[in-house]
This record gives C-alpha cells, structure tokens and sequence, in this order.
C-alpha cells in the first residue's frame, strides 16, 4: 500500500515541472508578434489565434516550434488558427487552421 503511495506522489511530481515549463512557453508564444491569443490542451498542442491576413502561417508556426522548445514544455503540435474561426462551443480540434508544425521533431 505504502508503495502505491509513493509511487503516486512521485508520478505527480514529476507531472508538475512539464506544466510549468508549458506556462511559461505559452507566455512566451503569447508575447510573439502577430499572436493575439495562445491556448494549450491536454495532449501537447498550442493552438495561436492570429489576425485575418495573408502572411507564410507554415514557417510562422515552425518559427514558434522554436520559440517554445526551450522551454522543454512537452508542446509537440503548433496549430495556427484564424481568430474569426474560433467557435468556444467546440473543442479547439475541430477549429479551421491555417497551418500546423510538428514540434516533437
């Protein structure tokens, strides 16, 4: 039992440092020019909300791969999305994006 325990607490532990290095990426995506809002969930993707514009979105989502990867946050898909396609009744997945990098590479 006293294992199980201990175990337990050890998992969360080491559960607690990988969130906090998500915050301080997110925060660090959140300051990039371009970005008007970030939000991350619980599998590892960064969906970046942008103005409606014409701009190269691939390599702008790649560029935030960098951004966050020092942040070693366990972030492995940037997902680049229009603000106006944002529906807050649905799940971010199902959002329209306009580009995705994979940052686990």
């Amino acid at each position: 039992m006293v294992r199980w325990g201990l175990a337990a607490v050890l998992v969360l532990l080491a559960a607690v440092p990988a969130r906090a290095d998500q915050a301080t990426a997110l925060q660090d995506v959140k300051s990039q020019p371009r970005v008007l809002d970030a939000r991350m969930d619980t599998s590892g993707n960064m969906y970046v909300l942008v103005k409606p514009e014409k701009a190269p979105w691939g390599m702008f989502a790649a560029g935030l791969c960098g951004v966050v990867k020092p942040h070693q946050g366990r972030i492995f898909r940037m997902r680049i999305i229009e603000v106006t396609q944002v529906n807050n009744n649905k799940p971010p997945a199902t959002w329209t994006r306009l580009a995705e990098a994979d940052c686990g590479r």
